[in-house]
């Protein structure tokens, strides 16, 4: 018996209506006349209904099956800072809210997929709890900004650090470790140690149990950057390599604060890539 696809998860308030719609688009794309084998649950941060009835729209044109769960607020002991919200922390919830599935492919929706999912949705994870592609700007812990507090907290120098973007879930594996409960009573006892807050939080709790994913799964989108981005995992992740990989990612991914649907994102090919999701290719699709 084939395994069966895990469904994609991906959490979102009104701010991020607009990147899932192209997200959709570009998996519609990848996909073709197949995308009707793929799921998209939609984690549901209080949305406007006319935001929910456009997903909804485009969900049906597209051809994709979505289906749309309220989630709770975030815990109001967790964390937040300048730059970010308690939005952060809806993937938090999915071993809680997504309890008829045994495992999910969790993606930000800041990401576009260039590639066929289907091999990863059905990965064998080697019995660990999450499987996820190595961070290309805190690949090590010690090597880059990711668990700025690692000396205080007694983890290894060296030791792989992953991107929580895209993660494929054993939520069985996870629920029976009490992987995200021990992630987020980290979070609320050293928020001073950490700089991705929730993503900190998962190596922390993982400490070292997780599978490593190919980088084509959950490539960052680095040429955009510009020649005065100094790169602090080149040692480790030379930066002319991880511009490399763009060109075979299945998954871009554009980390960071800057965003391609934002006026300020760097005039780029990767920036009218995004940009031709927003508006072409959904034009063709729906022609």
């Amino acid at each position: 018996m084939a395994t069966p696809l895990a469904p994609i998860v991906c959490a979102i308030d009104d701010v991020y209506v607009e990147p899932l719609r192209t997200l959709m688009r570009s998996i519609a794309v990848a996909h073709g006349p197949d995308v009707d084998e793929l799921r998209l649950v939609v984690l549901d941060q209080g949305l406007a209904p006319e935001n929910t009835a456009s997903i909804l729209r485009d969900a049906e044109s597209l051809g994709l099956l979505v289906e749309i769960r309220s989630i709770p607020d975030a815990d109001p002991d967790l964390p937040i800072g300048a730059w970010y919200s308690r939005a952060i922390y809806a993937r938090m919830t999915i071993p809680d809210v997504i309890e008829d599935e045994p495992r999910v492919l969790y993606m930000d929706v800041d990401t576009l997929v260039l590639g066929d999912l289907r091999p990863l949705l059905v990965r064998d994870l080697g019995g660990h709890p999450i499987g996820a592609a190595r961070d290309p700007i805190s690949p090590l812990i010690g090597h880059g900004p990711g668990m700025p507090g690692w000396k205080a907290l007694g983890l290894p120098e060296g030791r792989a650090y992953f991107n929580s973007g895209v993660m494929l879930l054993d939520l069985a594996r996870i629920r029976g470790s009490r992987l995200f409960e021990r992630a987020r009573e980290f979070l609320a006892e050293h928020p001073d140690k950490v700089h991705f807050y929730d993503q900190d939080a998962l190596n922390y709790a993982a400490d070292g149990d997780w599978h490593r994913i190919e980088s084509r799964w959950n490539t960052f989108a680095m040429s955009p950057r510009g020649p005065e981005y100094v790169h602090p995992a080149e040692h480790v992740n030379p930066l002319a390599g991880l511009i490399e990989d763009e060109k075979s990612a299945a998954v871009i991914h554009f980390a960071g604060r800057k965003k391609p649907w934002q006026d300020n994102y760097p005039a780029s090919e990767l920036r009218d890539l995004y940009r031709h999701f927003q508006l072409s290719a959904w034009d063709a699709i729906r022609t």
